[in-house]
């Protein structure tokens, strides 16, 4: 997917489906894998960009342990002072916990699972296959898989927006980055 934010439609309809679950730390999940892409295509000079997060024992591991921490450090902090919420709200909704850890790993699984569909490259079994695992791809072309994807994921995304604007202005930023 060309942009990690359009993996945080899948946070948010799962958000949806189960109301219990951490937002923060989904959306966080969800776009952790691709904080590799920049250090796996200079290491291999452009050949990848894709690797160790975008496997599924790396985002179990690594991923999830990644986006736990930047979850609980980072994201209260950017969050309250982007979109100017209560920092100890947001902080609060962040706490280090057992659903936090849960989320995350589920977040990272969905980023990689939603890129095997639609990428020319998916190392789901790294490190114990190096190859491109291509079974789950929806068409013969990465390109109109690709087109696919995306594009249902910003249609889940635009509809989150409609759904959290129809109840107000006040506290969307809040129902939508905390909530």
């Amino acid at each position: 997917m060309p942009l990690p934010p359009i993996h945080t439609a899948f946070a948010y309809l799962l958000k949806r489906i189960h109301g219990t679950l951490n937002l923060p730390a989904l959306i966080v999940g969800t776009m952790t894998a691709d904080l590799e892409i920049p250090f796996i295509w200079l290491a291999t000079g452009g050949y990848h960009d894709r690797l160790i997060l975008h496997s599924l024992l790396g985002s179990a591991v690594i991923g999830t342990f990644v986006s736990a921490l930047l979850t609980v450090f980072v994201y209260p902090i950017v969050v309250s002072s982007v979109f100017r919420l209560n920092k100890d709200e947001v902080r609060e909704k962040c706490r280090f916990s057992k659903m936090l850890v849960f989320c995350g790993l589920v977040g990272n699984f969905s980023h990689v699972l939603i890129d095997s569909l639609h990428h020319s490259f998916n190392p789901l079994l790294y490190p114990f296959v190096s190859e491109s695992f291509d079974a789950f791809l929806l068409t013969t072309s990465f390109a109109s898989s690709t087109t696919v994807v995306s594009t249902l994921m910003i249609v889940i995304l635009i509809l989150v927006f409609i759904l959290e604007i129809r109840k107000g202005r006040e506290g969307f930023w809040k129902r939508v980055f905390v909530e």
